[in-house]
């Protein structure tokens, strides 16, 4: 664990919809007697509920709730308004470059991936307590800073179409190009976005969206 430079206890509430990781993350932080946790929750309404009504310092929240529940990013920018002196830790398995970027931009201080070691944890709330980021070690390029994203026109209109909910060969379909061309644009687009799959699509839904500014 990191040494201390901050007075007094650490206020902390805790938000994930995984049971498991809820209670190994409330058994491991209350072992430093720096930190009170005020509060647990598996979904977002209640939590929000608990943070309305008691001073909290860091909220540690999960990125990927359950279907039903708020969007991760949606979750960042309102707690983010409501709550302009916390600090909100973002705990996930996602760890690719955008999901982080587009955590960084919502408002998130800093960022633990649920690969790495319990005391990471208690050294992010060690780094964000004394205003410092705290991001994950890096030994690749999963927490850089995504470059700008530079599809192509027709990149762009696979990219749009799949998140409006359309497969492939509906896209082909509907464009009059074959579905090797498609599949070919779909997989240079997830490239450069640096994504691997249509679920990691429909978690950046909106930063994607925000990067549409006009396609290159």
């Amino acid at each position: 664990m990191s040494a201390r430079s901050y007075i007094g206890s650490v206020r902390v509430a805790l938000l994930d919809d995984h049971a498991l990781v809820l209670k190994g993350l409330i058994a491991h932080l209350e072992k430093s007697p720096s930190i009170t946790i005020v509060g647990s929750h598996a979904s977002s309404r209640p939590f929000r509920a608990m943070l309305a009504t008691m001073p909290v310092d860091v909220a540690i929240v999960d990125y990927s709730l359950a279907l039903d529940d708020i969007d991760g990013i949606a979750l960042i920018k309102l707690l983010r308004a409501s709550y302009p002196k916390m600090k909100i830790l973002v705990i996930s398995a996602h760890e690719q470059g955008l999901v982080i970027h587009s955590l960084r931009l919502a408002g998130a201080d800093g960022f633990v991936a649920k690969s790495q070691e319990p005391d990471d944890v208690i050294r992010a709330i060690d780094a964000v307590m004394t205003g410092r980021e705290y991001l994950p070690p890096r030994d690749d390029d999963k927490g850089e800073t995504p470059a700008l994203v530079a599809l192509s026109p027709r990149e762009w209109e696979v990219i749009r179409q799949l998140l409006e909910g359309l497969t492939v060969g509906q896209i082909a379909s509907r464009s009059g190009r074959s579905l090797k061309t498609i599949s070919t644009q779909k997989s240079a687009a997830f490239r450069k976005l640096r994504i691997s799959s249509d679920n990691e699509l429909y978690l950046l839904r909106d930063y994607i969206l925000a990067l549409d500014g006009g396609p290159a």
